[in-house]
């Protein structure tokens, strides 16, 4: 994974972990996507001074995560709900669909529904 992407994602779930200047710090590089020079504008502090936020919170972000590994099992769970969306696409692609009795196709469709909301929490 793209370190950019990964430390946004590590953000999300952990940021409430850093110091309000850290964050603001992870907030406008990786996701505001602004230069250290930028942000360091942005927050009155020096180019380095920017860097030395990041490194210190991009460390606090890795050991939250090393230690509890939420990041991971999200992303576990995401591909496996993703797996489920692709085993139910191909059981109604097959030809024995129409034959499935009422209330398999009932089951399918609870799975589907509740394989949408667990993607629609995650927004």
């Amino acid at each position: 994974m793209e370190k950019n992407v990964e430390i946004s994602l590590l953000f999300g779930f952990y940021g409430k972990m850093l110091t309000e200047r850290q964050a603001d710090t992870v907030d406008l590089y990786y996701n505001e996507d602004l230069s250290l020079a930028e942000v360091g504008a942005e927050l009155g502090i020096s180019r380095q001074g920017v860097r030395d936020n990041l490194k210190r919170a991009e460390a606090i972000l890795y050991d939250t995560e090393q230690r509890l590994g939420l990041a991971k099992r999200f992303l576990g769970i995401k591909s496996s709900l993703g797996e489920i969306d692709l085993i139910i696409a191909e059981i109604e692609a097959s030809p024995e669909a129409g034959s499935l009795p009422v209330y398999i196709k009932k089951q399918i469709n609870r799975i589907l529904t509740i394989v949408s909301e667990i993607n629609e929490d995650e927004k």
